[in-house]
């Protein structure tokens, strides 16, 4: 493997040869020499940047969240149409496979450090981000007569990401009655009858 000309990029080689790690072995079971192995580098190496496993697992967990959530951003930002906004943002909530590495990680990390203060705050924060962004799109859209909603935005914003929440597991755990388009289908299904528009 390349090695990277300085410390952020290392730092950045490490954590996403521990996202493969994680994706090929699962959180419970991951070492140190794991990642190393991954990154092709000693374990030395590894200890330089992240003093432990539950260092490195933290730094894991929030950079996961904020990449999914930066690329998400990145997708609707150029859009005005909220039709447009909410169908994308629906299309890039999922895994589109259970090879996603940084979907795979939030999930197991999420579950291996259920009991965590610190990753439960990860956790509840990338899913408030979420509904904001969502809840953001449903309101332009009914500013711009495409919505129209019975139920609370804030509801209808949450549980969006809460489905997206649910059928991520069913995708990464390989559940071959939920593939990622079907799960894609009963997202959307559950969007055009909580905004009354067909269009989505």
């Amino acid at each position: 493997m390349a090695r990277p000309r300085n410390q952020t990029a290392r730092r950045a080689q490490l954590m996403d040869s521990a996202l493969d790690a994680i994706r090929d072995r699962g959180v419970a079971s991951l070492r140190i020499r794991d990642v190393a192995e991954a990154a092709g580098v000693s374990t030395g190496t590894v200890h330089y940047y992240f003093d432990d496993l539950d260092r490195l697992l933290f730094e894991i967990h929030t950079a996961a969240c904020d990449r999914f959530f930066d690329d998400r951003m990145a997708a609707i930002a150029d859009l005005d149409d909220a039709r447009a906004k909410l169908t994308t943002m629906i299309d890039c909530g999922l895994p589109t496979s259970r090879e996603d590495a940084t979907v795979v990680a939030m999930y197991e990390i999420d579950i291996y450090k259920r009991g965590s203060p610190m990753h439960a705050l990860l956790g509840r924060g990338l899913f408030d981000r979420q509904v904001a962004l969502y809840h953001g799109i449903l309101e332009l859209g009914r500013s711009q007569g495409h919505f129209s909603m019975e139920s609370p935005v804030l509801g209808v914003a949450q549980n969006l990401v809460a489905l997206e929440d649910a059928y991520g597991m069913h995708i990464i755990s390989g559940n071959q009655s939920l593939p990622p388009e079907r799960c894609l289908e009963l997202i959307r299904g559950y969007a055009r009858t909580a905004t009354g528009c067909a269009e989505l």
